[in-house]
């Protein structure tokens, strides 16, 4: 279900991205209570995210910031894609 944006980028969820791959976060999950913790932790609308790992969990890096994330929360970030470094 990846959406075709203006750039040349596409609109997919976190989940979606392949190890090294990076995206810029476009919308987050509805659950308040995660977007606050996601937002401690420096995951916004804007920011720049590299995957690391997809196994046993989602490690995903913002700036200086490593996360582990679980498969549901990976799937519930829409993001950008942006392609391998």
């Amino acid at each position: 279900m990846a959406e075709k944006s203006d750039n040349t980028g596409k609109v997919v969820p976190l989940a979606a991205l392949s190890p090294w791959e990076k995206g810029i976060i476009l919308r987050l999950p509805e659950d308040w209570l995660l977007v606050r913790r996601l937002a401690a932790c420096g995951l916004l609308p804007g920011v720049e995210v590299m995957v690391h790992r997809r196994t046993p969990a989602y490690i995903v890096q913002a700036g200086a910031v490593r996360i582990a994330l679980d498969r549901r929360t990976a799937a519930g970030i829409m993001v950008l894609s942006g392609g391998e470094q």
